[in-house]
């Protein structure tokens, strides 16, 4: 009965996206590519497990760097389809797209609220979303929460950049040029790969020596 109830929601579920994208199309064609892509998006995320709340916990309380590793190659595949479209509309004469704000006091703050927050939520908000496509109710607490957060954050914004110290933003490709740009980009993202590898592997050495000793002292 349990496993018929189920079939019948996933069925549910299954329409109601199905319906929502001819919507979409209906109500505009382009909203169908939109509409593609999110869902392409949710099977990644659901199939990966991809959590950036988890890429940082891991490191610090498990010493695991593998779910690291994979938001850094997220972020390298991102950059690289990013500075394609922005390379490209620099050819064209079109305006770069994306938007670049100072950084200041106020940056720091949402930061560190942000983090507390995707620690003690245990995700972060692709993780919270992944969680809820996976049925755990007490994750659309989390969405509440973030939604809360984004509206103060909005309604209060001007007044952290206004009453504390900012930066100005920093755009590198107009400083040394975009190919620089990218290859500077690219070699950080590497490095950071090869360090966390490399702390693994030492991680895993010194297991294995330890594990060496108790043997050869049993």
């Amino acid at each position: 009965m349990k496993l018929a109830s189920q079939k019948r929601l996933s069925l549910g579920v299954v329409c109601f996206i199905t319906a929502f994208g001819l919507a979409a199309f209906i109500t505009d064609q382009n909203l169908l590519l939109v509409w593609v892509i999110g869902i392409a998006l949710g099977f990644v995320l659901y199939r990966s497990g991809i959590c950036f709340a988890s890429a940082f916990r891991d490191i610090f309380l498990f010493r695991d760097f593998s779910m690291a590793r994979v938001v850094i190659i997220f972020t390298t595949v991102s950059f690289v389809g990013i500075g394609i479209m922005q390379v490209y509309a620099v050819t064209r004469g079109l305006p770069v797209t994306g938007r670049i704000y100072p950084v200041g006091f106020h940056s720091a703050v949402g930061g560190v609220l942000f983090g507390f927050g995707m620690v003690l939520a245990g995700g972060c908000a692709s993780g919270t979303l992944q969680r809820i496509g996976e049925g755990f109710i007490l994750f659309w607490a989390v969405v509440l929460g973030i939604v809360a957060g984004s509206v103060l954050g909005v309604y209060h914004f001007s007044w952290w950049a206004n009453s504390f110290f900012s930066v100005d933003a920093v755009f590198i490709p107009d400083l040394i040029g975009w190919i620089p740009s990218l290859i500077l980009t690219l070699a950080l993202l590497g490095g950071l790969y090869m360090i966390t590898v490399t702390v693994e592997k030492r991680k895993n050495n010194n297991k294995d020596l330890a594990a060496k000793e108790v043997d050869s002292n049993g």
